[in-house]
């Protein structure tokens, strides 16, 4: 993909996360994007290539890694994805998945591959690399407790399923109590002791804003 393509997908990717797919035309994006009809055609089939390219991108770059080497802590990756998600969570746009799924229902089955792939992938590497550094119990079975996480993250805290409404996943404090749950389930005491450090940091931070 050149420049100028990846240019205009990173653009109506941004588009999308904070308007959902249905309702932003072809029309607004070249609008947005200062560019004409022709040029958007000329680069994308239809809107369903351009829906795919936008995912296809994305899901090879994805905005957060989440096992950054270079935050060598595995509980401190936790709170660096919280921070991510404190800040996106202002612009999401919970439409975005649902148009995908009523829309274009093969895209939306790629992304959700994809998600329940890399969640099962991410949370077992941090759960090996936690034990590693005795910071989770060794007798945690690793790759349950990621099956269980993909679970939670796909189906439990999916407004559709209806056991959580969007105001409620809308609010950085549902993800502060999962983790909370799921860090006193794995931790060690010297896990818990530095979990318990970093949200007396955390509560700090928000005494200061």
């Amino acid at each position: 993909m050149d420049e100028k393509k990846i240019n205009i997908v990173k653009q109506v990717g941004q588009m999308y996360f904070r308007y959902g797919v249905k309702s932003v035309t072809m029309d607004e994006i070249a609008s947005e994007l200062g560019i004409s009809k022709k040029t958007l055609y000329q680069n994308f089939k239809d809107k369903e290539n351009l829906v795919e390219e936008v995912l296809n991108y994305y899901m090879e770059n994805p905005v957060f890694d989440f096992n950054n080497k270079e935050i060598e802590n595995p509980i401190d990756r936790i709170f660096a994805l919280r921070k991510h998600l404190s800040t996106i969570l202002k612009y999401y746009n919970n439409n975005l998945e649902y148009d995908l799924r009523r829309l274009y229902p093969s895209l939306w089955e790629k992304l959700h591959n994809f998600k329940r792939e890399k969640l099962f992938r991410d949370t077992k590497l941090n759960i090996e690399e936690g034990k590693n550094q005795n910071l989770f119990r060794e007798e945690v079975d690793s790759e349950f407790v990621a099956k269980l996480n993909v679970g939670r993250m796909l189906l439990t805290l999916n407004a559709a399923q209806g056991i959580f409404s969007e105001n409620e996943l809308g609010d950085i404090e549902i993800f502060d109590k999962t983790i909370d749950y799921h860090l006193h389930g794995i931790c060690t005491d010297k896990g818990l002791k530095y979990y318990r450090k970093k949200l007396k940091e955390l509560s700090y931070e928000s005494v200061q804003i």
